[in-house]
């Protein structure tokens, strides 16, 4: 490999450390960054910049972790305990929390970062700690305490995103994730998550009885727009991510359109609207079709119910 080449590659990786964009990668991908790491730092550790070895040997071990890969994760944390000590680097203790955590040891996890409570990251490590199933307003609570500390942590605002879905809090999500893509202008799947909550809102917040109040429709028509717009703005960064066609298509095949076309014809905006659905519907199954390699109408249905 040559030293443009490698430069290249180092770079690539160092970009996925830094954005943390791979706690969203697809299974696939992430098996083939595992392994590009791996390879990448088997030949090149010896070379590599003291900071950016960090980085790649800590960006190693999350994703060994991620695929299952235990005993190299561990072999990751040691070469970094080695090289960089374990009293004075928050940031080791962060990962030896998570290993020990990932092992199912969470009494060893919980001993490491009461060493140093009072640190940001640790403080971060102890909150996950204190999360309980019945107790997510609490757990909450605490997420948006440390992120008042650290508002450029993006994995803890997804998180954060998460919870607030599960309770159904579908517009603080969407605030989460614009957060994020305040420092992430280019991550589409986070793009695809902002119409999906949109959509959630939607479908928690407009049923069948509120057709026949045009403000509704039109508060409704604004909420799914939101959803669409995002989806299309995930698939202008990335064409080939099908979810977020599957998100336009289901959209344009709505019952609710026609509750529009019943009631508001003679909307400017709701034509436009309409017209807009009909071509991406088809636009959309063409691409489900071809990024999911089905073949024929029978496999688009099946792969519709297992998606719907």
């Amino acid at each position: 490999m040559s030293e443009t080449s490698i430069d290249l590659v180092k770079n690539k990786l160092l970009s996925i450390a830094a954005s943390g964009i791979y706690v969203n990668f697809k299974p696939d991908i992430l098996q083939n960054t595992y392994n590009e790491i791996s390879k990448f730092l088997s030949v090149n550790a010896e070379s590599i910049d003291t900071i950016e070895l960090f980085n790649l040997f800590e960006l190693q071990f999350y994703i060994s972790l991620m695929t299952n890969h235990d005993v190299e994760a561990k072999t990751s944390l040691d070469r970094l305990v080695d090289q960089f000590g374990f009293e004075k680097s928050q940031r080791v203790k962060l990962l030896q929390s998570i290993y020990f955590e990932a092992m199912g040891d969470d009494e060893a996890a919980m001993k490491v970062l009461g060493q140093n409570a009072d640190e940001l990251k640790l403080s971060r490590r102890l909150i996950t700690f204190s999360r309980k199933p019945d107790n997510n307003e609490d757990y909450i609570a605490s997420l948006n305490y440390y992120l008042d500390l650290q508002p450029s942590d993006v994995i803890t605002w997804a998180e954060l995103a998460e919870e607030y879905r599960t309770i159904g809090h579908y517009e603080k999500g969407i605030h989460c994730l614009q957060e994020i893509l305040l420092q992430e202008p280019y991550a589409y799947n986070i793009f695809y998550k902002v119409g999906l909550f949109y959509y959630y809102q939607f479908l928690q917040e407009f049923t069948n009885k509120t057709h026949d109040k045009k403000d509704k429709l039109l508060e409704a028509m604004s909420v799914l727009k939101n959803a669409k717009n995002n989806f299309l703005r995930s698939i202008e960064i990335c064409d080939s991510y099908s979810t977020s066609w599957l998100g336009i298509y289901l959209i344009s095949k709505l019952d609710f359109n026609q509750a529009l076309l019943s009631k508001l014809a003679d909307n400017k905006q709701v034509k436009v609207y309409l017209e807009d659905n009909s071509k991406l519907e088809a636009l959309s199954k063409q691409k489900i079709i071809k990024f999911n390699k089905l073949d024929g109408e029978e496999e688009f249905d099946i792969f519709l119910n297992k998606h719907i």
